[in-house]
């Protein structure tokens, strides 16, 4: 299809339903599909189509790390040949038609706040808090007119997305539809999801999980913004590879009452070991050499981490165990507060303590063990609160 830009229209290949996501007339308008179904492209290219003469256009993400390594890479990869400059220190992008777009994070809505747009884009959306829309949305009245808005997102359950998709034109869109797509990759990632987090992964489809494993849990209650008043007595890190599935690498801060506070997530499929070990290194720098309690199933990626003088431990991978672990720290203590907290940054991890669930029978008894998908944030989660009451009151030693 053709996009017009200022005194020019330019072609980009896009398949039916990014076509008709572009060429909608709605204000409001979702493009919500499945892992790898081109959602971001979609978002870029309208993005494009509304970078008019004199315009100023807002596109957001979940963090800082999704903005820079998915959303911004999406978009210069979509629209190169007609960004001028980037500005990185402002995060600004001046387009060859004039107009200027702002790349801001959505972890904190209230930033979102400042001049009047004439639209706006928040990419990842189910991850990102319902506020960020409802701020972006007071933001559109640029010239005296109502702004578009658009969002692009993975279901990620039955949340504020799927309560107010009716505000909105939407598309869903399965993986599959994606004719871009490496065959081999669509075929693994049908490999690896099965049951409602296929529903929700490959097809696109809100759906309710039911029995979840950690029901203490409650953003009201358990995502604060920093760490208590108590100093950090140690910092720890859970790891769990992954290529097809999401490597995760989380960081714990452990004060001096006990409570953990998780800071830091990096969760992302399709990375390869040296650059796996590189976010450790990285990780190590920062946060004054942790410990990094890995999944012992990963004898290469231990095996690389120590060879770049990393600080590793071997998990304790006892599932059950580790999940009674992770809810007595969830559960509120004496004074009030729980003893496991999570930063507002961890957005996937946040996403999968809400919709982690026991598996069920053919009957639907749940069952005393979880659904082994969708779970790479909770199992180094296990390896956290485990490594932490394993090694607690004891000096490090590698093993």
């Amino acid at each position: 299809m053709s996009v017009a830009t200022a005194g020019s229209s330019a072609d980009i290949e896009v398949f039916e339903k990014q076509a008709e996501f572009l060429a909608a007339p709605e204000r409001f308008t979702g493009f919500i599909g499945g892992t790898g179904s081109g959602k971001t492209t979609a978002g870029s290219y309208k993005a494009l189509i509304h970078a008019q003469p004199g315009t100023l256009g807002l596109i957001a993400a979940p963090t800082y790390r999704m903005l820079q390594d998915a959303t911004l890479r999406k978009f210069q990869e979509a629209c190169g040949p007609w960004i001028v400059d980037y500005a990185r220190a402002d995060m600004i992008a001046h387009m060859s038609t004039g107009a200027e777009i702002l790349f801001r994070t959505a972890d904190n809505p209230d930033r979102l706040r400042g001049d009047n747009l004439h639209w706006a884009w928040l990419d990842e959306a189910a991850l990102c808090n319902a506020r960020a829309w409802d701020v972006l949305i007071a933001r559109l009245r640029a010239d005296g007119k109502a702004g578009d808005c658009w969002i692009t997102t993975t279901p990620r359950g039955r949340n504020w997305v799927y309560e107010r998709r009716g505000e909105m034109r939407t598309w869903r869109v399965r993986t599959r539809d994606n004719p871009y797509l490496n065959e081999e990759f669509v075929g693994s990632l049908e490999a690896a999801y099965t049951g409602l987090f296929a529903q929700q992964e490959l097809e696109g489809k809100f759906v309710a999980f039911e029995g979840l494993v950690y029901d203490e849990f409650d953003r009201a209650i358990h995502v604060v913004e920093q760490h208590g008043e108590s100093p950090v007595v140690r910092y720890v890190a859970g790891v769990d590879e992954g290529y097809t599935n999401p490597g995760v690498v989380l960081v714990g801060a452990l004060d001096n009452d006990g409570r953990i506070h998780i800071v830091e997530e990096f969760y992302e499929r399709r990375v390869l070991q040296p650059r796996f070990v590189e976010v450790c290194a990285d990780i190590s720098r920062r946060y004054n050499a942790p410990e990094f309690f890995v999944d012992p199933s990963a004898a290469g990626l231990i095996a690389a981490m120590r060879v770049a003088e990393l600080r590793v431990i071997p998990a304790d991978n006892r599932v059950n165990d580790g999940i009674q672990e992770v809810k007595s720290r969830l559960a509120i203590a004496g004074d009030g507060m729980p003893r496991l907290t999570f930063a507002p940054t961890c957005v996937n991890g946040i996403s999968e303590m809400e919709s982690y669930p026991w598996a069920q029978d053919r009957q639907g008894r749940a069952l005393d063990r979880p659904v082994k998908q969708n779970d790479h944030f909770a199992d180094s989660l296990r390896y956290v609160c485990l490594g932490i009451r394993e090694t607690q009151g004891f000096a490090y030693a590698a093993i």
